[in-house]
């Protein structure tokens, strides 16, 4: 399958657009934002989404910018033929599908899909949700942000296919003998009775059993080791407990003493830190008392001084508004004066305005009747062809409904019928007897000499000497089978051709074309008809007469509405209307414009006045807000002073405050000198430690008595038997419980081994098959890494999860999930590429694989290499499409070049770039001049800003680090690109980073 060419129609970002491609390398380039992975997900819907499909997934194709619903045209080569598919993406009502051929075939709406699902070997049907488009083509299509994912899922999910195309090649075989799959079946079974799935013993079991039995006897032995242990400890026990009994009880008479004198000195300092703590607080609230007054008087003599400087700044205000007064009063009578002029030319403008009203209405009327006329015309051509589209439909319909399915399945049929016959012809085994001395028997009837039989079962020749032979007629298969066989095909033929109404698939292949032609011609008169219109003519005509009709109301309306020595004469054509209606309004134009002058100038005169009165009004607000600030400096200070008193009632006070607060000082030094004479913290450590020291002697001591009583009571209760004769007892179980463990291990273990042995045995046949897949994907990764470069591919048993392993030269092996972010992209393409190039023989030799800013983690060297290992591919059969940001990081591959470029990005260098403009047109280059203006060294301003920010940075944070607006980054920008001095990066917000020199 090879695709030629893609147009997308109100899809996102595009508007009209259309790319061609090259049979082997096409490169897309563009920022960000400018529609790369919209054109890879159109061409992907246009050949998996069902057309019908609708909701979110719908939604997320239609564009912000542009009206109508999204449009895919796809061309490609396929089946031998040339096709273009064509999809409107609108719902389930009016979405449309269409494929058509160079050779003629031409099909509409599920048919269509059908016939696309053939071509691309899309055996799951179109798809409706995000979900299932994913799955289809997922080996082909490399979505942006997923050139990393598991490479070993691409060639699992077409296992099958790759097998069956590797064996018609001859480079894969599976050898294992039926005995051997046997055998390793019995083995599996027994190592399942013994063995869990995770290669634990399995419950029941007779290793299961015996490793109870030992794990038993191996506890029993324990407990009389432990019992004997437990006897020999508590003697011991119980002779430390009884010394350290005693030691504890002639130490705690001191301790006591020592705790008592210590709480007594404690007890004195606390009561000295409760009369410090009362002092501190009289000695505050003195200092409070103290601050208080001060403010108050401080605040009091500022609010005075700030009245009186009030007062004499009020003067200049009261003049400045006695001035804007009398200027308000004379701008008064020019705005009267203006305003009278003004109305005295309205009655000439309304009796123009009414006249011009009246000569748009006569051209109305005129205009409505011809698009009425015209209308009607339609309305009769319509009537013709639907006509006609009803003769056809008939015929159609008298037409047994023969589809292209149905007809692939009876000429099938007839070839498997007509194999099954010549296999039962050639089965049945002819014997003639020609001469014999002695009788010769056939299933015990005597052959006769010139009498040829039939053999069409087994059967057994015997001979008069005892000599018996067997006969199996077409190598032991039974004729009886074959001939059922036939009978079935012909059967289900019959029951086909019964059901069409039909003779022989002949037939059907002509009624089919007849079909086909008279849908294409449907169809075509379908969309002649709905070029014209039809289904929306009946409104239009009967709006066309509405309107018609209110157009002469109108012209009555109007005319009557003029007084009769002021009503003129009408029109009679509309060329008449025209011209008066021009007459008109250069009458209505002159008579407009001397009103908006005079209005104009009343208006100017009015706004002076306004602004006079408006001047004149902050003043007057403003002198009012001073006085009413002196106002409130005079009540604010009358207020303070009836609370705290006059100037020398307040410095009385501010005098005895100040010495209350010295005597409060003097008593709450002298406390504080004695409390720490005392040193109350080193008398609470002295308590703490007496009391704790006290505690774990206490402890001690009634730890030591219970284990007294605990060693007492073992000696009482385990000393009833013996111990050593319980303990040999528990050994010689133990020996015994061992040997059986032994033997029934050994025996697990064997089969064990004879379980990886078949396992290892069949991994080794699975590498049998998957080697050459691993070999091709070895030769693409050799442009990467040299030669010597090696992939390993285990495929497992269904459900578990496979592996790929790469070893390259003078390096250990790494499995695919351990590699860095660009290996992981690269030996991905690789595995994808091999994967599509053997699939390819089912596609005419030739897929398309497609990569959508794929290599983000490939650095510049690399990306190098890998351009090789896409032009391998390339001339391999494949056809190769890279969709990138950086479009320069990929000159060596030798690909047909498509540039898209935002409409609002700056361009200097590259005039090959294709700009979609708003209304999807290309338009040539025009840059936007810059509104910042730009130093003569903005270049390298740019470059060194970007190298002090860390050598890559978003756009935003560079544009504001420059300080420069957007238009005059993105030139600076996009010259610095053009000359491949910096490099763009991915994500929404975009990146820039100083671009390596070549």
């Amino acid at each position: 399958m090879l695709l030629l060419s893609l147009t997308v129609r109100n899809y996102r970002v595009h508007r009209d657009l259309t790319v061609e491609f090259d049979r082997e390398r096409n490169l897309i380039g563009g920022p960000n934002e400018t529609g790369k992975s919209t054109l890879a997900e159109a061409i992907h819907r246009a050949l998996f989404m069902r057309y019908k499909a609708g909701g979110d997934l719908q939604k997320s194709m239609v564009s912000d910018t542009h009206g109508g619903h999204p449009e895919v045209k796809l061309t490609f080569e396929a089946a031998g033929d040339t096709w273009t598919i064509e999809k409107l993406f609108a719902g389930s009502t009016k979405g449309t599908a269409r494929l058509s051929s160079r050779s003629g075939i031409s099909l509409q709406g599920d048919s269509a899909e059908e016939k696309l699902s053939e071509l691309t070997g899309n055996t799951a049907g179109m798809a409706n949700r995000e979900n299932d488009l994913a799955t289809r083509w997922a080996h082909l299509w490399v979505w942006q942000g997923t050139a990393g994912a598991d490479a070993s899922a691409h060639a699992i999910a077409h296992r099958n296919e790759l097998i069956q195309r590797l064996q018609e090649n001859g480079l894969a075989a599976v050898m294992q003998s039926e005995t051997d799959e046997k055998t390793r079946e019995k083995i599996r079974i027994i190592h399942e009775s013994l063995f869990t799935k995770t290669g634990t013993i399995k419950t029941g079991s007779r290793l299961d059993i015996a490793t109870k039995a030992l794990a038993d006897a191996t506890a029993k032995l324990n407990a009389a080791t432990d019992q004997k242990a437990r006897l020999e400890s508590a003697i011991a026990g119980q002779e430390t407990a009884t010394r350290e009994i005693a030691a504890s009880e002639a130490a705690l008479p001191g301790l006591r003493e020592q705790l008592t004198t210590a709480g007594a000195s404690l007890a004195k300092a606390r009561e000295l830190g409760a009369r410090l703590e009362n002092q501190k607080l009289l000695h505050s609230q003195a200092a409070a008392a103290l601050n208080d007054l001060t403010k108050s008087d401080q605040q009091i003599r500022s609010i005075l001084a700030q009245a009186a400087a009030a007062r004499e700044a009020l003067v200049p205000y009261e003049q400045q508004l006695a001035v804007l007064t009398e200027q308000a009063t004379a701008a008064s009578a020019k705005a009267a004066e203006a305003k009278t002029a003004v109305d005295a030319i309205g009655n000439t403008l309304r009796l123009a305005r009414q006249h011009h009203d009246l000569a748009n209405a006569c051209v109305t009327r005129f205009e409505k009747a011809a698009v009425h006329e015209a209308l009607t015309t339609k309305a009769r051509d319509i009537a013709e062809i639907e006509r006609s589209l009803t003769t056809d439909r008939d015929t159609l319909s008298r037409l047994p409904a023969v589809s292209q399915t149905q007809l692939d399945t009876l000429r099938n049929l007839e070839a498997r019928q007509a194999q099954a016959q010549s296999a039962l012809e050639a089965i049945a085994t002819g014997i003639e007897l020609i001469a014999s001395p002695q009788a010769v028997l056939l299933d015990n009837e005597a052959l006769v000499p010139g009498s040829p039989r039939v053999i069409t079962e087994t059967s057994e020749l015997s001979l008069a000497d005892g000599t018996r032979l067997r006969i199996l007629p077409g190598g032991g298969n039974s004729l009886a089978a074959s001939r059922q066989k036939v009978s079935d095909l012909e059967k289900q033929i019959a029951s086909l051709l019964s059901r069409l109404a039909i003779a022989d698939s002949r037939q059907a292949a002509e009624i089919l074309t007849r079909r086909q032609a008279l849908e294409q011609k449907i169809s075509a008169t379908q969309s002649r008809l709905k070029d014209l219109g039809a289904r929306d003519l009946p409104d239009s005509l009967a709006t066309a007469a509405t309107a018609l009709a209110a157009a002469i109301s109108e012209v009555e309306r109007r005319h009557a509405a003029l007084p009769s020595e002021q009503a003129p004469t009408l029109p009679g054509s509309l060329a008449a209307a025209q011209a008066w209606q021009t007459q008109t309004r250069e009458t209505l134009q002159s008579a407009d414009h001397s009103e908006q002058s005079l209005r104009a100038a009343a208006e100017a005169t009015n706004q002076t006045h306004q602004e006079k009165l408006s001047a004149r009004q902050s003043a007057q607000e403003t002198l009012v807000a001073k006085r009413l600030q002196i106002t409130d400096f005079e009540t604010s200070a009358r207020i303070l002073e009836q609370n705290h008193g006059d100037s020398a009632t307040r410095t009385q006070a501010i005098a005895t405050a100040s010495a209350s607060e010295a005597a409060a000082k003097i008593t709450l030094d002298a406390t504080t000198a004695s409390l720490a004479d005392l040193n109350p913290d080193r008398l609470a450590q002295e308590v703490a430690r007496l009391e704790r020291v006290i505690t774990n002697e206490q402890t001690k001591q009634q730890d030591a008595r219970m284990r007294l009583a605990v060693a007492q009571n073992t000696l009482a209760t385990d000393g009833t038997s013996d111990p050593e004769a319980d303990l040999l007892q528990a050994r010689a179980r133990h020996a015994t419980a061992s040997d059986e463990h032994a033997r029934e291990k050994r025996h697990a273990d064997a089969i064990a081994l004879l379980n990886r042995l078949f396992s290892e045995s069949r991994e080794s046949i699975g590498r049998s098959v998957t080697q050459p897949i691993a070999d091709r994907v070895a030769g693409y990764l050799e442009c990467l890494y040299g030669r010597g470069v090696r992939i390993d591919v285990d495929w497992n048993e269904p459900g578990q999860k496979s592996t790929i392993r790469i070893t390259r030269p003078g390096t250990p092996t790494f499995a695919f999930e351990t590699l860095s972010g660009g290996a992981k992209e690269q030996v991905a393409a690789a595995v994808r590429l091999a994967t599509a190039e053997i699939l390819a023989a089912s596609h005419n030799g030739c897929l398309p694989i497609l990569f959508d800013d794929s290599f983000a983690y490939s650095d510049d060297d690399r990306t190098r290499s890998l351009q090789s290992m896409l032009d391998l591919a390339a001339t391999r059969g494949l056809q190769v499409l890279v969709l990138t940001c950086t479009p320069a990081a990929y000159i060596g591959f030798g690909a047909r070049e498509t540039r898209l470029v935002a409409e609002n990005f700056i361009r200097h260098a590259n005039p090959t770039i294709l700009t979609e403009s708003a209304s999807g047109v290309p338009k040539p280059e025009n840059p936007a001049s810059p509104s910042t203006p730009l130093p003569e060294n903005a270049e390298s301003l740019f470059l060194e800003t970007l190298r002090s920010l860390g050598n890559s940075s978003g756009n935003q944070t560079l544009r504001t680090a420059l300080g420069w607006d957007e238009p005059s980054f993105d030139q600076v920008k996009a010259s610095l690109i053009a000359q491949n001095l910096i490099t763009t990066g991915r994500g929404r917000g975009g990146s820039v980073s100083i671009a390596e020199p070549a």
